[in-house]
């Protein structure tokens, strides 16, 4: 079976000086047979320190191995001073290909790019990092 690297995620939790914008992001993998796992271990091909958002802070840039049928599930989230919370979630293809993406803001996850099928995916890394959703229009409401 072949494997596909995939490479420079950002994964970082940094904030500004003033403390009014707080930026993080995550990856999580869709291992076919396990279900969203963080990726350690024989999934991380290369891992190197990577420079934050914010001045506060820390990141690195992962490369992560992908086989046939698994995905790569990226979530970029960034807090200002009202406590709103914007971002977007990528759903990546073992090629690395962006099949998905969806646009987070105060609550409410939006379809910008795919094809619908791909939404489940999103809702499981909703709910695996506790993101706060009270509306979604994914494209798979019936």
């Amino acid at each position: 079976m072949s494997v596909n690297i995939l490479g420079d995620f950002l994964i970082e939790n940094s904030r500004s000086r003033t403390s009014k914008h707080v930026s993080s992001s995550i990856l999580l993998v869709y291992k076919k047979g396990k279900g969203l796992v963080k990726p350690s271990g024989d999934i991380i091909a290369e891992e190197k320190q990577g420079i934050p958002t914010y001045v506060e802070g820390k990141a690195k840039l992962v490369k992560i191995r992908l086989e046939h049928g698994d995905f790569a599930i990226y979530g970029w989230f960034v807090k200002n001073y009202l406590n709103r919370v914007k971002g977007y979630v990528n759903v990546l293809n073992h090629k690395g290909m962006l099949v998905f993406k969806a646009r987070y803001n105060n609550g409410v996850l939006t379809r910008v790019i795919g094809d619908p099928v791909y939404a489940w995916l999103v809702r499981m890394f909703a709910e695996a990092v506790r993101l706060n959703v009270s509306r979604t229009r994914l494209g798979d409401e019936k």
